[in-house]
């Protein structure tokens, strides 16, 4: 078990090198700049045992358009468990694991402050047996302003694999306040009936401008079928 933490923490240290992180759990707002690229781990730790894992990779091709992948995973190190688990049927959780392609596009609409809407979209399988294909579309209003403080409201339109049975239509919400040059608060959530309707409060650390730790605590909502509460690490 010592030896598999070991090794994802040493991935998510090394991959980290060049995160760009804006929030916790919904998609960041700020396009990737034209041939600039970032990657990004993130461990949801809803117990001691098992953790969501999120690899993601992300890539500006210019004109306010960012092309990404993401591979989300469920490890676990239960004793007579799969260390990746694999959940291939239909039901009140997502598929794992997951496999997704994305695509986002930010439009202007005033500078200052820095307010623009954002349209995107995520999709693929989950990559296991017959395989479910899964997607979410979503648009973005998102703000700038007050010394870097990120502002977005966003609705989103997504299946069955990609979010658990419930209603495919939902909303969330992020908000990011820097307090220090290195330090910041970030909190989002996202409302629906489904497994994804979580809320999040946290920091993030920047000790250079190519790294950023975030840690956080994690919670489902009112509305979500399960009741936990985890910790976040990115």
């Amino acid at each position: 078990m010592k030896s598999w933490i070991l090794v994802l923490w040493f991935i998510s240290k090394y991959i980290l090198l060049q995160a760009q992180q804006t929030f916790f759990t919904i998609p960041s707002e700020e396009i990737t700049h034209k041939g600039k690229h970032f990657y990004q781990v993130q461990n949801n730790f809803w117990h001691l045992y098992s953790t969501q894992t999120k690899f993601d990779f992300g890539y500006g091709i210019g004109h306010h358009w960012e092309l990404a992948s993401n591979l989300d995973t469920d490890f676990s190190w239960r004793k007579n468990a799969k260390f990746l688990a694999v959940e291939d049927t239909l039901g009140l959780e997502t598929v794992t694991p997951l496999l997704l392609f994305n695509m986002q596009k930010s439009i202007p609409i005033l500078p200052h402050p820095k307010l623009r809407t954002n349209i995107g979209t995520q999709m693929g399988t989950n990559l296991v047996n017959d395989g479910h294909w899964a997607y979410t579309f979503y648009t973005m209003l998102a703000s700038e302003f007050m010394e870097d403080w990120h502002i977005n409201l966003d609705a989103y339109l997504a299946n069955d694999a990609f979010t658990g049975n419930g209603k495919n239509l939902g909303i969330f919400a992020g908000i990011e306040i820097p307090f220090s040059e290195c330090w910041a608060l970030m909190s989002d959530a996202t409302f629906a009936n489904t497994s994804n309707s979580i809320a999040s409060l946290g920091i993030s650390f920047n000790p250079t401008s190519r790294i950023q730790l975030c840690l956080g605590g994690i919670i489902t909502t009112l509305t979500n079928p399960f009741k936990q509460t985890g910790i976040i690490f990115g």
